[in-house]
């Protein structure tokens, strides 16, 4: 794995180079936002030993706030006395309560959820974040409305990410200029700050982190029990666990069903790794019912539907975790296969090797995630194909620019995806 270049806080130029989306809208507020940084100044770090009170504002989605995990780390470790709050839309909750290093969560309800807010709702995030009375405020999101928001809380040191002029309100950015993966972005703000500690880890001790409750490992024990794979422990058991989630791309604001690879190719994949002895635990929201069904249906053509299904060694497990019992149940496993989603980056977090397939998004950005030579370096393979949308446009800061009716992912075939799994498995 190619070592990821840690982007540099600079000093804010007059006038910025770029490509910004070709709306109107993002065009004027490109142009106010850059219009507005020449009245706020810029700083240096803080002295760690001045912040006592640090927010760190990820809103969305749940797969960004664990991604946002080793950045946390690190302020931890820079910060060791200060009081360290997670602010968290209410759809990212689930996510935020498995961070470590984290002393309190604060629920921003819809704020910041792409979709699902806006001007009116910034009087109530500032007031929630001024009772905070925070010395510092890590904004790892791109919205102005969020940047904003801590400025006008009082918040003395603000730190976060520059998207063509939207960091406009941040003492301390990080320019989003060019391909980087998000968790290295997340990594640089956090570094911003941590500039003057001596505390702060070294690229190959990050990792993403996740720390099931013990209720869910607990309940995530019995699940595996019942279904019969509790001789994980045994020495001599044979037929490894690979755990497939189908689905995901669904969170408020956007989903994208163009991140999904067919439901009949997951089958085909399955089919195989049964074959080579390998034994398959199917997982999913509820939101993901019928892509599962479908995989269940290619498996199973006369349409029974028991669990598990007969003669093919898959156990479904789909709609009987929360996002804290789904990541103990990862965490078993020998492998895990499925979607740019966020059951991926729950196994990364949770060391099991991982194999991800892509098209509108690109895994050099959000693919499985280590710093090289980290702990997880070489255990996550993120599979797309050269000609997919994602490797071909040109970058540039703004949203998700996937090609009219995106099937990108299509082009990856079932034989690619089985042979990345079995070298996972060593088989």
């Amino acid at each position: 794995m190619p070592p990821r270049p840690i982007l540099t806080p600079r000093i804010r130029p007059a006038s910025m180079t770029g490509t910004t989306h070709p709306h109107w809208r993002t065009r004027v507020i490109t142009i106010l936002a850059r219009t507005l940084s020449a009245a706020i100044p810029t700083r240096s770090a803080p002295d760690p030993a001045s912040i006592r009170r640090l927010i760190v504002i990820k809103p969305a989605s749940l797969g960004d706030v664990i991604l946002a995990s080793p950045a946390i780390t690190t302020l931890r470790r820079t910060f060791p006395h200060a009081h360290l709050t997670l602010a968290a839309g209410q759809w990212s909750l689930p996510a935020a309560r498995g961070i470590p290093g984290v002393d309190a969560i604060l629920d921003l309800g819809t704020f910041g959820t792409p979709g699902r807010f806006g001007i009116r709702d910034l009087p109530g995030a500032v007031a929630r974040f001024r009772s905070g009375r925070h010395d510092l405020a890590i904004v790892l999101d791109r919205s102005p409305l969020v940047a904003v928001a801590p400025l006008l809380a009082g918040i003395p040191h603000r730190a976060g990410i520059d998207s063509a002029g939207r960091g406009f309100a941040h003492t301390i950015y990080i320019p989003w200029a060019r391909r980087i993966h998000e968790a290295d972005l997340y990594q640089s703000v956090a570094h911003a700050v941590t500039s003057r500690s001596a505390q702060a880890p070294d690229a190959s001790e990050a990792r993403l982190e996740f720390q099931p409750t013990p209720d869910a490992t607990a309940i995530a024990d019995r699940l595996w029990s019942a279904s019969g794979l509790d001789d994980r422990a045994d020495a001599t058991r044979t037929a490894p666990v690979v755990v497939v989630h189908p689905g995901g791309a669904s969170n408020p604001g956007m989903t994208l069903a163009a991140k999904r690879w067919p439901a009949d190719r997951f089958a085909s994949v399955i089919q195989i790794l049964i074959a080579r002895g390998v034994r398959v635990v199917l997982v999913g929201h509820t939101s993901d019912a019928q892509i599962v069904a479908d995989v269940r249906r290619a498996l199973e053509p006369s349409g029974a539907v028991p669990a598990p299904l007969p003669g093919t060694g898959v156990i479904d497990l789909s709609g009987d975790a929360d996002l804290a019992t789904l990541a103990a149940l990862i965490g078993r496993a020998d492998a895990y296969l499925g979607n740019d989603s966020v059951p991926l980056h729950l196994a990364v977090a949770m060391g099991t090797p991982a194999v991800a397939v892509y098209g509108p998004t690109d895994p050099r950005v959000y693919g499985p995630w280590a710093p090289a030579g980290g702990l997880y370096a070489g255990k996550g393979i993120g599979i797309v194909d050269p000609g997919a949308c994602s490797q071909v446009r040109t970058f540039h800061p703004g949203p998700l620019d996937a090609c009219p009716g995106c099937r990108c992912i299509d082009r990856i075939d079932a034989a690619t995806v089985t042979n990345a799994v079995l070298n996972l498995l060593g088989r």
